[in-house]
């Protein structure tokens, strides 16, 4: 089934090393910590240059989705995130820093728990009609720019706006989007056992 999470339902909470501030969309299970869960998806506002929280044994993929440009430090790898930058990937474990070039960002976290999950990550800009089919165990999109609305036979005309989420939990479901313009991330969770 189809399952909206707006904006205004999504927690806001410290980063785990308390050097920003996250809207969390979801977390798998509801009841787990930051230590313990097995999945997680939350937008991030960067507003000052410093290292990302550590996460053992969690896989993280990052996208930018707003502000200017973002310079990740990964020893001696260097990566300028934007919002037209390929997505960047990265072992939680791993000491990474950052500094902004362009003043504050906004950006779009994934998190799984490496001997549980595997996840996917990609950004689409649609105009017209998009289908987004469910795969794996979870697909989850999320609104970046426009404000698409979905059409279901049952409920009529769902709006979505920047910031709201949608979750597609059941076998072969898919979701149809209809904006003038518009930008999501789209998220599948896979178990490690299928």
């Amino acid at each position: 089934m189809l399952i909206v999470i707006s904006k205004a339902a999504q927690t806001v909470m410290p980063w785990k090393n308390d050097g920003g501030i996250t809207r969390e969309i979801i977390r798998c299970p509801a009841n787990s910590s930051l230590d313990n869960f097995e999945w997680r998806i939350s937008v991030a506002t960067v507003s000052t240059a410093g290292r990302f929280s550590i996460f053992p044994g969690i896989d993280r993929s990052l996208a930018l989705t707003e502000g200017g440009e973002l310079l990740i430090s990964q020893d001696a790898r260097h990566f300028t995130l934007t919002s037209e930058a390929p997505i960047f990937e990265f072992a939680g474990e791993e000491q990474v820093g950052s500094s902004l070039l362009a003043g504050p960002v906004t950006d779009f976290n994934v998190m799984t728990r490496r001997r549980l999950h595997t996840h996917t990550l990609h950004r689409f800009a649609f105009t017209g009609t998009l289908c987004v089919p469910h795969r794996g165990h979870t697909s989850a999109v999320y609104i970046v720019k426009g404000s698409p609305h979905i059409r279901q036979p049952k409920s009529g005309v769902v709006q979505l706006a920047p910031g709201d989420a949608v979750l597609l939990t059941a076998p072969d479901q898919e979701l149809t989007l209809d904006a003038t313009e518009a930008e999501i991330m789209v998220t599948n969770i896979f178990d490690v056992s299928n």
